[in-house]
């Protein structure tokens, strides 16, 4: 199993990004199961990738917190020798955390 976290600001740039590289993967003929995290706490997130590993060999998943990567991470950890899900890659894209860009004259 293959984890890549995708960090950005949030800005229309890294939506862009993101969506180029979605229909780059559908030209090559990758179907890509798309996850979204907020609807899953750390542990439901990790149940709801192994059944979608059952069928897709590529998963992305938008929105996640910090506790929902390292519950995804610590599963990597410990299905590490496990065969069918060698071939897996998980795309997990980190949500923008909102005190991180203020809105106000303050922000540059």
């Amino acid at each position: 199993m293959h984890v890549q976290v995708i960090t950005g600001d949030g800005s229309i740039r890294d939506s862009f990004l993101l969506k180029r590289v979605s229909g780059q993967l559908d030209w090559l003929g990758v179907t890509i199961k798309t996850v979204y995290a907020e609807a899953y706490g750390g542990a439901a997130l990790v149940e709801i990738l192994h059944v979608c590993a059952a069928h897709k060999r590529e998963l992305l998943v938008l929105g996640c917190t910090g506790e929902q990567i390292r519950s995804v991470l610590e599963w990597q950890s410990a299905t590490y020798e496990m065969i069918e899900l060698e071939d897996l890659v998980i795309h997990l894209v980190k949500r923008m955390d909102s005190t991180a860009h203020p809105v106000g004259p303050d922000r540059k």
